[in-house]
């Protein structure tokens, strides 16, 4: 069985994930390992399961949005909270114990509660709908926080003394308080309720770790075997624990993108001497490591390069229309680079009346309607504006008056936020272009399933120069190479043969045969 042990945090608190207000759900685009390593394991029907260490009432949305509503799963704080629902049930804010009279009033983001004139507490929900959180006020301060499971039940409540957090307390489902975190700078500790539901072997314990340390060891006894895998995403607040609890058993630690500080040495240093397996996602992120290792003559027991993305054959389309559709990642390139490849691009497409241009982000920060302008700008003064632009005036015809109105009609600017809107948007693209010193390494993958040529600045594994795709020495060479690819189809038809054939290199069985014979090697 393998058990893996994700990295799912975010906000103040160490051991929580802050799940964000409905109308602040747009990110950057977010890949995690834990998440493709599952989706692996279970498309080979491998036992495997979730060990969750984090506070996240709101699990079952998050995990059926990233495809896993299925796998099981041990959950601490549904453990140390005595919580057994698994069906779910609907909560009407409205039934709660109100006080006569107040009023709810709808905003475009919140519910506020009135008594009166006074505003008493603040509704939030989350990206679903699910009733999320419940601020109760005193005036501008805040008094109280409720927080709500997605299976419908109140799950904690935080205190506040004087608008500052004080203590928080942890509830079963029937909303009795099992465990209480202490929240003031003077005192950090966890007490537990005399008339817990669980049998705690103290009252007081001085951190989680203090309480992280009993609970899986019960864990271990109750539920794992030695015989079991630990697959643990590598990240400083969770790897001393897993290594003190699970001395044992088999572990492999999967090092992802910047979540794990390199320079950490004595934290990197325990991790590669103890790990049965390191599982590093790049080649960028593997000559750091092996540099690390170097410089500090570090104990490595076993480490390998394999991307925690699969391949899975799902061909385009873009040989059905007659655009040409190019997809410009231009993440991770500076703005003059962009605008020297956009120039590049241009006169492609001016020789190239098929040719259709997509500038795209993952990044939340780019702001794209600020590059359409100043595209629009530079396609006025340089271009032809028939080949780039369609023009209405305010009677709909199309014409070159004062009371135009541009629109960039052969380029489009698309912002994605999630691997399924990658998917749908290469699969009528017919060229992939990503310049950055590091190429996203989900759009390769992906990229390869579609079977469409990429043009990167940098070698690796995933693109074979003139074979599914272009290595460009220099930036002068980027419509030499687009045009080897546009140029009738011979070379498009050559790299999709080698494309497919590459893609057998990349699928979840020949990815998790390699970490079972690594594995294997150790024993």
């Amino acid at each position: 069985m393998y058990y893996f042990i994700p990295s799912w945090y975010s906000g103040e608190h160490k051991w929580a994930v802050e799940t964000p207000y409905w109308f602040r759900v747009f990110e950057n685009m977010s890949f995690d390992d834990t998440v493709n390593q599952l989706k692996m394991f279970q498309n080979l029907k491998e036992e495997s399961a979730i060990l969750l260490l984090s506070y996240q009432p709101q699990l079952r949305y998050f995990v059926h949005k990233q495809g896993l509503l299925n796998s099981p799963y041990w959950s601490f704080f549904d453990d140390i909270q005595n919580i057994r629902r698994e069906e779910t049930s609907f909560i009407d804010f409205k039934e709660f114990d109100w006080p006569q009279g107040v009023r709810f009033v709808y905003t475009p983001f919140k519910v506020v509660v009135m008594e009166g004139e006074v505003c008493i507490a603040d509704v939030h929900f989350a990206e679903n709908g699910n009733l999320l959180q419940i601020h109760f006020l005193d005036g501008e301060k805040e008094t109280r926080r409720l927080q709500f499971d997605d299976r419908g039940f109140l799950s904690s409540i935080r205190y506040y003394k004087d608008g500052i957090a004080a203590y928080q307390d942890y509830l079963n489902e029937f909303g009795v308080w099992q465990v209480r975190e202490l929240l003031t700078s003077k005192e950090h500790k966890l007490e537990v309720n005399p008339q817990s539901d669980k049998g705690f072997r103290k009252a007081v314990y001085q951190d989680w770790e203090e309480l992280f340390a009993e609970r899986l060891e019960v864990l271990k006894t109750e539920v794992l075997s030695e015989q079991d895998t630990l697959v643990v995403a590598s990240d400083i607040r969770h790897n001393d624990l897993v290594l003190d609890q699970f001395k044992a058993y088999k572990k492999i630690f999967s090092f992802f993108g910047d979540r794990f500080d390199l320079t950490n040495t004595p934290a990197l240093a325990r991790v590669m001497a103890e790990s049965d397996l390191i599982v590093i996602d790049s080649e960028a992120l593997e000559l750091a490591l092996q540099q690390e290792v170097a410089k500090h003559s570090l104990v490595v027991r076993n480490m390998t390069r394999v991307t925690p993305f699969d391949t899975r054959l799902r061909l385009g389309q873009s040989q059905t229309i007659k655009e040409l559709i190019i997809y410009f990642l231009i993440d991770g390139l500076s703005k003059e680079l962009v605008d020297q490849a956009i120039a590049i691009l241009l006169d492609v497409m001016e020789e190239n009346p098929a040719i259709e241009l997509h500038l795209l982000t993952y990044e939340r920060n780019h702001s794209m309607k600020q590059l359409s302008e100043q595209l629009l700008e530079k396609i006025r003064k340089d271009y032809s504006l028939e080949r780039f632009v369609s023009v209405e005036s305010k009677d709909g015809e199309n014409q070159l008056e004062e009371d135009e109105s541009l629109e960039l009609s052969a380029i489009k600017f698309l912002a994605l936020n999630n691997e399924n809107q990658i998917i749908e948007e290469l699969d009528l693209t017919r060229l992939v272009i990503d310049l950055s010193p590091n190429p996203h390494l989900y759009t390769q993958i992906a990229s390869i399933s579609a079977g469409i040529p990429q043009i990167n600045r940098v070698p690796s594994e995933y693109v074979s120069h003139m074979e599914n795709g272009w290595i460009i020495r220099n930036m002068e060479e980027l419509s030499t190479a687009v045009n080897y690819y546009f140029d009738g189809l011979s070379n498009w038809n050559r790299s999709l043969v080698y494309t497919v054939q590459k893609m057998g290199d990349y699928t979840s069985g020949k990815i998790i045969a390699k970490w079972k014979e690594l594995l294997e090697d150790r024993t």
